[in-house]
């Protein structure tokens, strides 16, 4: 264990309720120097296990935005837009994203779900006023293969079939 510097008294280190960011500094060049005396192990082991949960807090809050903007899609088919589309592929880059940083989460996924649909369902509601949602689904009413991939396709989407693909050259909308 590295030796304690003898000029640094515990009132010279900043604390963690009076300054975060200066405490989180000092631990930090602490740690670096090998000052492991100084740590303040309980304070820092509150900040490590927080994170965890703020990740998996990320992860269910764009489960929720994504089930929220399909319950829209579902249940207000005339309201359907690309900003609802938008929004959910968002959201679903930033549940791969978090999955990708967390593996741990994989098996966490039907938690979070299971928390964010509640959330999801009430906010769709107080968006639309649609009443069924007030009233239903009760129960997640997608799977996770649907909440990841389903399409959301609107009527601008679908291209006549006897347009070219646009990387076999111009296409002649006069036809």
């Amino acid at each position: 264990m590295a030796d304690r510097d003898p000029q640094i008294t515990d009132r010279s280190r900043p604390g963690y309720d009076e300054d975060f960011a200066a405490w989180i500094a000092h631990q930090a060049a602490a740690l670096r120097d090998g000052r492991f005396g100084e740590l303040d192990i309980e304070e820092l082991v509150d900040e490590v296990e927080s994170l965890a949960k703020q990740d998996f807090r990320k992860l269910r809050c764009a489960l929720r935005v994504i089930i929220q903007h399909m319950l829209k899609w579902d249940y207000q088919p005339e309201e359907r837009g690309t900003f609802w589309r938008r929004s959910i592929n968002e959201h679903r880059e930033r549940v791969w994203g978090e999955l990708a940083s967390s593996p741990s989460f994989r098996p966490r996924v039907g938690e979070a779900i299971a928390q964010a649909f509640p959330m999801a369902r009430l906010k769709a509601w107080e968006e639309t006023g649609v009443y069924k949602l007030e009233r239903e689904p009760k129960t997640r009413p997608y799977s996770w293969d649907e909440i990841m991939c389903r399409p959301h396709e609107l009527p601008a989407d679908r291209v006549p079939q006897n347009l070219n693909s646009p990387d076999q050259g111009t296409v002649d909308f006069d036809d």
